[in-house]
């Protein structure tokens, strides 16, 4: 009697926990851009995220700030589980932009009217622009990482000119532009990005950007060159900009013998082809935006089959060599480059997918290890009746038989 009174309280608490935020199955998704709403008012700029996809990326109210004030709890939002799906609200006052604690950007910019518009008199009119971010604390502060952060730009322009005739006045929001490089091909070598370790498939990039930890399949060969040379890749590394010399900001995959722990170096010096995989990441740096964008770089030389395997034996041997030594650029070696590749920024943190999943599969253990037990005690009981019934009986029977002798 206890047990059928149990089972169906313990559903009900399990499916209350379950759907406390009133989350369905729909947001179990990384966040994007329609997760953010923005009202900008006259005297208050109201700000609204989506609490479900924020905390399936596994982060939780508190994480996340205006402006990266996440020590200051009148910078985080505010949960309102009212609504469907809840939600982050924020609140900052417009005329109030300079002394807010928050310290969102305000600027005062002239700009040119339309000049079929009803101020196309004038040289030119004004509007304020309030800017801010609400952003997730830096979890990464080296270069490079195979992890999230959450980024949710905001902007609000008013114009201070107006034309009192009850016409709606619409502002339209920032666009960014980007320019993209298709990389440099020196001479006959080529350098290529591949999908699989044959190399059969070009790599195709989705709008949104490579997966983090995506295998990514890179080949530099030298076409219609002779095979009296091969290709010797001294070093390769990675830019979040186009390269120049200037450039300090580098993850080297390889450089010489010394090999990245995510990089797998397959074929080098040994034909016309030389070949390598890494796995996809971001860099640090482009944490404000929804795509990380990777040029690859790799300096190489062409060399003799007999005097490219003297270079790569200096792997083994500590013995001093007269040639340069492997790793080390010299006057033989050629830069070439391909790119951007670009990496999703919107990947789950894998720690937080991790322990949300096993959270769900202990959950799951508990609840199934209870029922089993509970199946297994009443079988057990049944089988024991039924053993004492069965002795009961055999004494009684011999019982009989000793009367009737």
């Amino acid at each position: 009697m206890t047990l059928h009174l149990c089972l169906p309280l313990l559903v009900v608490l399990v499916q209350s926990a379950l759907s406390l935020y009133n989350c369905s199955s729909q947001y179990n998704r990384t966040p994007e851009n329609s997760d953010m709403t923005v009202d900008c008012g006259a005297s208050m700029i109201t700000l609204k995220i989506n609490l479900c996809t924020a905390q399936w990326a596994g982060f939780i109210t508190t994480d996340l700030a205006l402006n990266g004030n996440h020590n200051n709890t009148v910078c985080q939002g505010s949960s309102d589980t009212s609504v469907d799906p809840p939600i982050i609200r924020y609140q900052l006052p417009v005329n109030q932009s300079q002394d807010n604690p928050c310290r969102q950007s305000l600027q005062i910019v002239d700009e040119a009217p339309d000049p079929t518009g009803p101020f196309s008199s004038f040289s030119s009119i004004q509007s304020v622009i309030i800017t801010g971010f609400i952003d997730t604390p830096r979890a990464d502060q080296g270069l490079i990482s195979y992890s999230t952060d959450l980024y949710y730009h905001f902007s609000c322009r008013y114009p201070l000119e107006y034309l009192l005739n009850n016409t709606q006045i619409v502002a339209s929001s920032v666009s960014v532009a980007t320019s993209d490089n298709n990389g440099t091909f020196i001479d006959t070598l080529k350098m290529s990005v591949f999908n699989g370790s044959d190399h059969g498939f070009p790599l195709v990039v989705p709008s949104t950007g490579l997966e983090l930890r995506t295998r990514v399949y890179v080949e530099v060969k030298a076409v219609n060159l002779t095979g009296n040379f091969y290709v010797l890749l001294d070093q390769c590394f990675a830019t979040p900009s186009a390269y120049s010399m200037s450039q300090n900001e580098q993850h080297n995959f390889f450089a010489g013998c010394s090999v990245d722990q995510r990089t797998s170096v397959t074929s080098n010096g040994l034909s016309t082809v030389a070949r390598f995989n890494f796995e996809a990441f971001r860099f640090v740096q482009h944490h404000d935006q929804a795509k990380s964008s990777i040029y690859l770089h790799c300096i190489l030389r062409l060399c003799e089959p007999s005097k490219c395997q003297e270079l790569l034996s200096a792997c083994n041997s500590r013995r001093k060599r007269s040639v340069t030594p492997f790793g080390k650029e010299t006057s033989e070696s050629a830069t070439v480059s391909v790119g951007p590749i670009y990496t999703a920024r919107e990947e789950i943190p894998y720690a937080a997918a991790y322990s949300n999943n096993m959270a769900s599969e202990r959950d799951n253990v508990n609840v199934t290890g209870l029922v089993v037990g509970v199946v297994f005690g009443l079988a057990a009981a049944v089988l024991l009746v039924l053993g004492v019934w069965f002795a009961l009986k055999k004494f009684y029977w011999a019982g009989g038989l000793l009367h009737d002798k």
